[in-house]
């Protein structure tokens, strides 16, 4: 994988596990914010299937 989408791949990582833990730690305010947090979450993880994706392509794209 290129050092930039690792780079990436490792920050969204990051920042994915620091939103579970402080939905886990229980100090949420309301629904609202849990809510909001787990978008976050989801956004996280499509960003990472797209970095994912990204990589594949361009290890094929290599081997051309």
């Amino acid at each position: 994988m290129d050092q930039t989408l690792k780079y990436l791949q490792d920050k969204f990582l990051e920042e994915r596990k620091e939103m579970e833990q402080f939905i886990s730690q229980g100090s949420l305010k309301d629904i609202a914010e849990y809510a909001k947090l787990c978008g976050i979450i989801q956004g996280l993880d499509r960003a990472l299937g797209f970095v994912s994706d990204l990589a594949t392509r361009m290890e094929h794209d290599e081997d051309e």
